[in-house]
Parts: C-alpha cells; sequence; structure tokens
C-alpha cells in the first residue's frame, strides 16, 4: 500500500488542482502499520469493515464501521489496523479541509453521510457533470459540520513513569485482571500514578482503563466477533451487564454498532452477485 508519505514526501500547501473530496478504496493487512507521517492534505477515512487506531501526538482515535474519522493536513499521525479491513480513504484539498476544522476527530456514521463518502470513489465519481459533483461535495461539507462526535478516542499520558503501563493497556486492555495489578507494574506509587493520570489525560486510571477497554472491544466488534466473547473477555459476568456500559459510554449497543454494518455488507454482497 503506497498512499502513506512520509514527512520528505508531503504534498506542497497549495491545492495544485487536487479535488475538494476525491476517495479510493484500500484492504490493509490484518496489523499492518505505518509510523508518524503527515500529508499536505485532509483525510477523511471510514471503514466498510474491520477497524483502525489513529494516534496524534496526544490522542488515540478508533474508528469502525459506525463511526468516520476526520485527520486535518499537516498533523502528525500513526495507524494501525485491525482485521477484516476495507476502508475508504476520501483525500480533501486544503482549502476544504479549513472548513472541516483542524482538530482530529471522531463523527457518527449516518446513511446519508455514507452514501456521500461512496460518491466520492472513482468508480461512482466519474462521468459526472461539473455541478452535480459539486452540489454533491457540498452536502458532504454540510453533512461532515453538522456530524455528531462520538467519544471513541484517549488521552496518552506522556510522563515515563506511567506511559509504558498506558501502552500494554492499550495493546491488550484484556490481560489486565484489576486496576491494582495494573498500577503495580509502573516504577511510580499509587498516588502518584493516580496523580498523573488525572493531570496528563483528565481522567483517574480505573476511567482511563474503561475508555480503553471501550475502544478494544469496538475494534473487536468490528473485526466480526461475538458480543457475548467480547463481553467474557473484557471481564464483564454477562452480555447485558457489558451491553449497558457499552450504552453508557457511547449512547449506543454493540449490536447497534454492528448491525448496520451487517446489513450494508449484506447489501454489498447481493449487488456483486446480480
Amino acid at each position: 500500500m503506497t498512499r502513506i508519505q512520509s514527512d520528505e514526501m508531503q504534498d506542497p500547501p497549495e491545492d495544485g488542482g487536487r479535488p475538494r473530496y476525491s476517495g479510493e478504496t484500500i484492504r490493509p493487512a490484518t496489523g499492518e502499520s505505518y509510523g508518524w507521517h503527515s500529508h499536505g492534505f485532509g483525510q477523511l477515512i471510514s471503514a466498510a469493515s474491520g477497524s483502525m487506531y489513529v494516534g496524534t501526538p496526544d490522542r488515540v482515535l478508533l474508528l469502525s464501521p459506525a463511526m468516520a474519522v476526520w485527520i486535518p493536513p499537516d498533523v502528525d499521525h500513526w495507524m494501525r489496523y485491525g482485521s477484516n479491513n476495507e476502508m475508504l480513504y476520501v483525500d480533501v484539498n486544503r482549502t476544504e479541509s479549513a472548513r472541516l476544522g483542524g482538530d482530529c476527530r471522531i463523527v457518527a456514521m449516518t446513511p446519508l453521510l455514507a452514501a456521500l463518502i461512496s460518491a466520492t470513489m472513482p468508480e461512482n465519481a466519474n462521468g459526472r457533470a461539473d455541478g452535480h459533483r459539486q452540489a454533491i461535495d457540498d452536502l458532504l461539507l454540510h453533512e461532515l459540520v453538522a456530524a455528531r462526535e462520538v467519544p471513541l478516542s484517549v488521552a496518552m499520558p506522556e510522563d515515563r513513569r506511567i506511559a509504558s503501563v498506558a501502552q500494554a493497556a492499550l495493546d491488550d486492555p484484556g490481560r489486565i485482571a484489576s486496576v491494582d495489578e495494573w498500577l503495580a507494574a509502573a516504577p511510580a506509587s499509587r498516588k502518584t500514578a493516580e496523580r498523573l493520570f488525572a493531570a496528563e489525560t483528565g481522567m483517574p486510571p480505573s476511567r482511563w482503563l474503561r475508555q480503553v477497554r471501550i475502544l478494544h472491544a469496538v475494534s473487536r466488534l468490528a473485526a466480526g466477533e461475538k458480543v457475548a466473547s467480547v463481553a467474557l473477555d473484557m471481564g464483564y459476568e454477562s452480555p447485558s451487564a457489558f451491553s449497558y456500559m457499552f450504552r453508557q459510554a457511547l449512547g449506543i449497543s454493540p449490536r447497534g454498532l454492528v448491525g448496520p454494518v451487517a446489513a450494508r455488507n449484506a447489501r454489498r454482497k447481493a449487488q456483486f452477485q446480480t
């Protein structure tokens, strides 16, 4: 896959004739990753299936099929893909990017937003008259500006006394049996670790760990795993307890997250068979 540009390969600041929105579909391998890099254009990314972590200098965001992620131009970031991936990338020129804001964010996917993103793909965009294309671009801009933000991100601490335990939790939160056991691995006292987490992430360690578990659970659900299996591996006594926590945190049930994805995949499968 060749779309990632290093800092030495960035586009020039001007748009250079780049369209407002230009899409393509990619299918990254499971676990494929890219280190720190940036682009001279914005990126809007949605997932037809699978998931992806996007790291910025101060946060880690999770992309799943029920969401879309916005990455402005010139923002340093890294990427790590989950499994069963089909990603829709939309490059956004600098002029249009300025209208979408300078902060990375995760927004809720809607049927209209999904259709507008699909309309930027070459197989759907080619052959449209200029006025038709402009109307679609205008509507996509309005839909993105109005999109509801979703709290699928977590601040990463930088202090070395807690950075290593934070990274371990992000890599595999299912291995952490308790907050006490997790923080015991930090080269700091429990009181110091709690103070550092609050200062650097705005959350106590227990709440931060819960947010990381949510991100991990969403990634696994997006890969097609069963709700019951994910719930038990995350340490919940029952799928209903897990679903309650999930809804409280994200405003949507686990089945509400994966249901539209399954329906979309079924529609796409039917299209290929006709």
